[in-house]
């Protein structure tokens, strides 16, 4: 309320009492220093100027349209006691003054009180822009604050999808071979999955050899209800070997709970079509249950599979071997054909001889950690090393060309390619378009391999 854009006024205004006394008492001092100074002519009519004119127009600036009348009025109301006197020279009443002191009076006053009323409309308008801006203000506070929050725990958790699923890979590398994978990283499964889905109740169930759900969860986030394994959803989910779930608009509704106590179903299903178990999703948030989310806890159950039944033996090895390259490409297709996210694969061919050992260390070098390699012979007696980029897109292959680049630069000079170098590119890119007989023609025709080498 202190603020400059409320200073609308020359002057504070007083009360309606107090204005009043003002008006008379100004006007009053007016006539008596008329008085005073010319009593021959106390209302200043016979001079160049009528000064008396002035008290009506301050009182009409000051307090507007009845208040500049009231001090014309009482000028002219004196007009008519000073012409009892027969000392004044009133005898005769100047119309001109009484017309022209009534109209200052008025006309001043008017005007003024026409100029109040627009900042009276210009002040709400102001007070009402100035709420909007303070709720404005305070959204944008909070919306900066939600941000750095949100920026903050992002920057916390510098874990993405590939960094996930390889820090399940190396839990499951660390466990002896006759421990149960399942079992034992069912909290780290769980933990990923509730990290994608923002999941509030849910819990990780086994699958019997019965084909039915284990009563007991080997996870659970929350306090999770028991549900009947026969459940609607459940069924489904075995029945299709698919993500299911109850409708968006049932569950705002509040009418999900008569079809199913789930929400979700999320087989963890490989590329064999065996189900390990499946995560039952009692409780996420609303803006969270949509098939962007559901489509993503899909993906990660159905390589969080693989990773669980892949070859133990493989797993210890620093790169992995034929059976586990060809589950991991039979993922890689699915994902491309069923959530339409990409992956890329390389195959570099060299000749014995020459650079060819220290060319095949770089290119091993240059593996990332999720990334996939093979190395194999190929029909035409050349080294084949197959590079799967799982979950890249063509601008992560570019990047990975790139990377490649500079290590080849690094170590036989910027002016050196590997073309130059006797090394034959071949790459192919994984999309919702790419067939599995597309995949094969490209392995078996353009590298040169077969079907005991990588399976497809």
């Amino acid at each position: 309320m202190e603020s400059a854009h409320k200073d609308f006024t020359l002057a504070p205004r007083a009360s309606g009492k107090v204005s009043w006394l003002e008006t008379i008492g100004l006007t009053g001092l007016a006539i008596g220093l008329g008085y005073v100074l010319v009593p021959q002519d106390p209302l200043l009519i016979q001079g160049s100027f009528p000064w008396m004119v002035l008290a009506p127009l301050l009182m009409g600036m000051r307090y507007g349209f009845i208040r500049g009348l009231a001090s014309a009025a009482l000028l002219v109301l004196m007009l008519f006691v000073y012409r009892l006197d027969a000392g004044t020279p009133y005898h005769e009443i100047p119309a001109s003054f009484v017309v022209g002191v009534l109209l200052c009076g008025m006309l001043v006053g008017e005007f003024r009180d026409i100029w109040e009323r627009r900042l009276q409309r210009l002040d709400l308008a102001n007070d009402y822009r100035q709420l909007r801006l303070d709720e404005f203000t305070r959204a944008h506070h909070i919306l900066r604050i939600s941000h750095d929050r949100l920026e903050q725990r992002v920057a916390g958790n510098d874990q993405s999808l590939r960094s996930s699923l390889l820090g399940l890979r190396e839990q499951l590398r660390d466990l002896p071979r006759e421990d149960d994978a399942l079992a034992a990283l069912a909290d780290p499964i769980l933990s990923v999955f509730t990290q994608y889905g923002s999941l509030r109740v849910a819990g990780l169930y086994r699958m019997r050899a019965d084909g039915k759900l284990q009563g007991k969860p080997l996870s659970a986030l929350g306090e999770i209800r028991a549900f009947d394994t026969d459940d609607l959803l459940v069924r489904l989910c075995l029945e299709r070997g698919e993500l299911v779930s109850v409708r968006e608009e049932l569950v705002e509704r509040g009418e999900n709970l008569r079809h199913s106590e789930l929400l979700a179903c999320v087989p963890l299903i490989d590329t064999e079509e065996r189900i390990l178990g499946v995560l039952a999703i009692q409780q996420m948030p609303f803006f969270a249950f949509n098939e962007r989310t559901l489509s993503l806890m899909a993906i990660l159950a159905g390589h969080i599979a693989d990773l669980l039944h892949s070859d133990p033996v493989a797993l210890q090895l620093d790169s992995a071997d034929a059976q586990l390259f060809s589950q991991n490409l039979k993922r890689s297709l699915l994902d491309a054909r069923d959530h339409d996210l990409p992956a890329y694969l390389f195959a570099f061919e060299l000749e014995d001889g020459g650079n060819s050992t220290g060319l095949l260390r770089l290119i091993t070098d240059s593996q990332r950690g999720l990334d996939l390699q093979l190395r194999q012979r190929n029909a035409r007696g050349s080294h084949c090393v197959l590079v799967l980029l799982p979950l890249t897109s063509e601008d992560g292959a570019q990047g990975y060309r790139e990377r490649l680049q500079g290590l080849l630069a690094e170590h036989y000079g910027h002016e050196q390619t590997l073309e130059a170098l006797g090394v034959r590119t071949h790459s192919y890119a994984l999309d919702a378009n790419t067939d599995r007989e597309a995949l094969r023609h490209f392995l078996f025709n353009g590298c040169a391999l077969h079907d005991q080498q990588v399976a497809i």
